[in-house]
């Protein structure tokens, strides 16, 4: 007992350090958690977008976007012997 009475002080110190440094990784993991979100709903807006300018594109030029999906045609050659 007389050790704790002759560094309590000391203990006091840890306690408080320990006490502060929780608050502070609990600050940055919310921090990153809150940034996760965030660029979570940023990724599924700027998805949104692009659909809608593909969208927009179908209906102005439905020739191209059809011949675009289609993707790239090759030739194929016929035999010359007949």
């Amino acid at each position: 007992m007389d050790w704790v009475a002759a560094r309590w002080r000391w203990l006091l110190v840890a306690a408080v350090l320990l006490f502060a440094l929780n608050n502070l990784v609990g600050f940055v993991v919310g921090a990153m958690g809150l940034l996760a979100f965030v660029n979570g709903v940023i990724g599924r807006a700027l998805r949104a977008r692009r659909v809608v300018q593909q969208v927009q594109e179908m209906v102005t030029d439905p020739d191209t976007t059809s011949e675009r999906a289609a993707g790239p045609q090759r030739h194929i050659a016929k035999p010359e012997h007949e």
